[in-house]
């Protein structure tokens, strides 16, 4: 329903500056989807081995206590990274900043990083404690949180984001996209209902006569 009413809201027209602004907004959400999985998927080298062994000891952690701190700093990273990439969508976001369904989109977007990077930070801090008797335990809360975040945020961009700038940005639909998949070009015509009204009508006009 809301949906609905915000269509019918946005009855101005779209100018080629904004629709070339709005296709180079969609490849920067993708890219910075890629970076979001790239570091959704590093958690895992920590979760799996951890969820596999809930049994391990902090001196066991403390052992590999330089590995263990590598994958930190590049698990800072790689959510550095998606961080870097998601600004570049939001700059290129703000010539829709005056809409307000696409402000309100992109506020949540930048809340659901907020959230993202508190639980980022929060991960990280608890590295400074190798030895703590519940590291293990609390590794795999935390990174499950994270993980879970990620997929929130993921949802978000491709089922509200992404949607939103091809919809009423773009005006694009399913049939677009399957057009550009198979390289070709919907010509305009008559439908067929239509063609075949005006046939029957002729030929009622010809007998008429």
């Amino acid at each position: 329903m809301q949906k609905k009413a915000y269509q019918v809201m946005m009855t101005y027209d779209v100018s080629d500056a904004e629709k070339s602004q709005a296709e180079k907004a969609l490849i920067a959400f993708n890219h910075s989807l890629k970076q979001l999985k790239i570091a959704d998927d590093h958690l895992n080298i920590m979760l799996t081995p951890f969820k596999d062994h809930p049994d391990i000891s902090p001196e066991q952690v403390f052992k590999f206590r330089v590995p263990i701190r590598k994958f930190r700093d590049k698990a800072i990273e790689n959510f550095n990274n998606f961080k870097i990439a998601s600004f570049r969508c939001i700059v290129l976001m703000q010539k829709f900043s005056s809409d307000t369904q696409t402000n309100k989109l992109m506020k949540a977007f930048i809340s659901g990083i907020d959230d993202l990077e508190n639980k980022v930070n929060e991960f990280a801090e608890e590295f400074s404690d190798l030895k703590a008797a519940d590291f293990s335990k609390k590794m795999v809360t935390l990174t499950e949180e994270i993980k879970k975040k990620c997929e929130e945020i993921e949802e978000m961009v491709n089922d509200r984001l992404k949607a939103h700038i091809r919809e009423n940005i773009l005006s694009k639909t399913w049939v677009d996209d399957i057009s550009n998949d198979l390289d070709t070009k919907l010509e305009t015509s008559k439908p067929l209902i239509m063609e075949l009204f005006h046939q029957r009508q002729e030929e009622i006009n010809n007998k008429l006569k």
